[in-house]
């Protein structure tokens, strides 16, 4: 390597890669599992949980860095390079140290125990001091041990974390970088005589072409399906926007939050007339018992809340032949259990005692549940788009029977209480609206007309509960939130803030939907913190499961978890980054580098679900969307294992070596569950 830096183009054009002789796959898969372990707290989740497919942005980072580096004679050379720039180096944890116990100290401090610790074992030092010692113990420990919560995420780090590597990173490669951006820039010089490019065109949560773009590289990215686009364009341009561009999305949000909650608050469905105003709506089914003839909730617990002790008690009403719900708070332990044990749906039957008689009847029997010509068929009603709720001829109906109330707009202090009279009256109300102005909405696109195309996860809403439509997943509360939401968002004036804010539409559907379960919280012990009620999102798993009692969270709750408040640790570079919807085969980029985790024959079929959002996306989506194909195309998407999966395969990856030169290189992230 020359001793003074001279970026030659083209000089490493026939260099082995680095990744291609020496990989440090321990940490690298040690750090990759604690960064999937961060769950909510990884970068690019608040764009949208529900994309589970996300590789780990330091195993990206370890791809990208691993094709651009060359491969010299000392390997262990190389490889100490390569964790410098990973921050992957025991200095390293000088910088990345969070926090250590005590007993941290005193296991493994060796020397440095005196220096941290007195003699009975306390912290004798603080501030910056402390947290340079700590990070001397930190990197004495077992590698594994230093991660989770002792120790900062690589994706954490800023850039200015690594002011100290560079003297010897240049030494090393001949270069004279002082950041990631332009040793990767100089990297790209000297192996293609040009900043690298690098494309993902399976790029599905995005994780792969921002890390590339956080790097330095210009990124290219695709997919067939335009939320994985979505999710990809919120990385470049929300995750990794500059502090200004922050601001104005946040004013924006702000903005949109107020005009939404003025519009709401002038209504009068959200507030109780005394100030206080709703968290939660817990809503229930109603089916006609054909033995009794009476009316009943289905109930999967009579348990609303166990750290308010608050139960639902069944009290006959003879005269309307249905059962009263009455919500009380401040129940006995007995109360809670007898409540536990007592719920109207159990081992898909519905259940109840009626004057001492029990009375039990298969769900599936109820709805007619049969086989026809080897198809599975039944008697429900297949709902018009015109529907919005349960027509009076249909099993099953649809029951408000609890709300939970903040005081005044205090979302921790709580009560649940039973619906009354002016409660439904506000129901109506919001469902008088909705009517009124439905096909207008759908016309315009502020709340979905696309019909459900059968598929294996799309035909569970069809066959439980007869919706045929997307906007029947969601109640006419729900519906006049979001058209609400969407009429604000649409006046913005600002493309760029519009479309960052179109992924709140994708929040606000997440939890305010028909398939929302409703979770009791647990109290706390001595040793854990209390658990919370909680509306829980849709795709809390890939599915869109359908509940016989269900949650919608207010405006009121949910206008805070709208702003996007994860960002990356530093200001993306300045680099060209793209985003398409385009098959695999059809991939018209040229890059240096093919980065790509494409879908195997056990993937999540993202195909299918991401309909559930697409469906509120597609009519006029902000302008930065609006050449983008909305629709899932499932006919082209690749999945299956079989030859024809093969073939598709084998198409992408052709398409790939195109565009790319000979010297390019091709990084396939296997993560398939079956090894053959």
């Amino acid at each position: 390597m020359p001793s003074d830096p001279e970026i030659v183009p083209l000089a490493w054009k026939d260099r082995p890669s680095l990744i291609e002789v020496a990989f440090p796959a321990q940490k690298v898969s040690v750090e990759a599992q604690t960064e999937r372990k961060a769950n909510a707290g990884q970068t690019l989740t608040a764009l949208g949980s529900y994309w589970k497919g996300r590789k780990p942005l330091v195993l990206a980072r370890a791809c990208i860095l691993g094709a651009l580096l060359p491969a010299g004679d000392d390997p262990e050379k190389d490889l100490e390079i390569f964790e410098l720039l990973m921050a992957m180096d025991d200095a390293a944890f000088e910088r990345r140290v969070k926090k250590l116990s005590e007993k941290d100290v005193e296991a493994f401090g060796g020397p440095l125990r005196d220096q941290l610790l007195d003699a009975a074992g306390a912290w004798k030092v603080k501030g910056e001091a402390r947290r340079r010692l700590q990070g001397r113990v930190l990197a004495r420990m077992p590698y594994a041990q230093r991660l989770d919560r002792r120790s900062l995420r690589p994706e954490e780090l800023p850039e200015a974390a690594y002011q100290s590597i560079w003297p010897r990173v240049n030494a090393h490669l001949g270069t004279s970088a002082k950041s990631h951006a332009e040793l990767v820039e100089q990297l790209g010089i000297l192996r293609f005589g040009h900043r690298p490019k690098v494309a993902d065109t399976f790029c599905g949560g995005g994780s792969i072409p921002f890390e590339a773009a956080r790097l330095g590289c210009d990124a290219f990215a695709s997919d067939l399906n335009p939320i994985a686009c979505m999710l990809t364009w919120g990385a470049f341009h929300i995750v990794g926007a500059d502090p200004a561009t922050r601001a104005r999305f946040a004013k924006a949000q702000a903005q949109v939050a107020a005009a939404v909650d003025a519009e709401l608050t002038r209504l009068g469905v959200e507030h109780d007339g005394k100030g206080n105003r709703a968290k939660a709506y817990l809503y229930c089914l109603e089916v006609t018992c054909p033995e009794s003839g009476w009316k009943v909730p289905l109930l999967p617990s009579l348990v609303v809340s166990k750290n308010k002790c608050c139960v639902a008690r069944l009290v006959p009403d003879r005269k309307a032949r249905r059962f009263r719900i009455e919500i009380r708070e401040g129940a006995t332990e007995q109360e809670l259990e007898a409540a536990e044990a007592s719920p109207t749906v159990r081992d898909g039957e519905l259940v109840y005692t009626l004057d001492r008689r029990e009375y039990r009847t298969p769900i599936a029997t109820l709805r007619g549940d049969r086989k026809v010509n080897g198809e599975n068929v039944n008697s429900l009603r297949r709902w018009e788009k015109s529907d919005v709720v349960p027509r009076s001829g249909d099993l099953f109906q649809e029951r408000l029977y609890c709300i939970q109330w903040m005081k005044g707009e205090n979302a921790r202090e709580t009560t649940f209480k039973s619906v009354t009279e002016e409660d439904l009256a506000r129901e109506a109300k919001i469902l008088r609206v909705v009517k009124k102005n439905l096909s207008a909405w759908q016309d315009e696109g502020l709340v979905p007309s696309m019909a459900i195309q059968p598929g294996e996860k799309t035909d569970e809403p069809i066959r439980t509960r007869g919706w045929t439509y997307w906007h029947h997943l969601f109640t006419p509360r729900s519906l006049l939130v979001d058209a609400v939401f969407k009429k604000h968002l649409r006046v913005l004036g600002d493309p760029q803030a519009e479309a960052a804010l179109a992924f709140a539409v994708n929040t606000l559907s997440d939890f305010s939907a028909r398939l929302c379960q409703w979770k009791t919280g647990f109290p706390g012990s001595a040793a854990t913190a209390p658990s919370a009620d909680a509306v829980i999102h849709v795709f809390y798993n890939m599915a869109l499961n359908t509940w016989s009692n269900y949650g919608a969270r207010s405006f009121g709750h949910l206008r805070n978890a709208l702003s996007f408040d994860v960002y990356a640790s530093s200001p993306m570079p300045e680099v060209v980054r793209s985003v398409s919807t385009a098959p695999a085969a059809d991939a018209a980029c040229d890059a240096d580098l093919f980065i790509t985790d494409p879908p195997y024959a056990d993937a999540v079929m993202y195909e299918e679900i991401t309909e559930f959002f697409i469906a509120w996306q597609r009519t006029r989506p902000p302008a930065p969307f609006a050449d983008w194909v909305w629709d899932s195309r499932r006919d082209v998407a690749i999945t299956g294992s079989g030859e024809s999966f093969r073939r598709e395969m084998v198409k992408a990856y052709s398409a790939m070596a195109d565009h790319m030169p000979d010297h390019g290189l091709q990084v396939v992230m296997f993560t398939h569950q079956d090894a053959g």
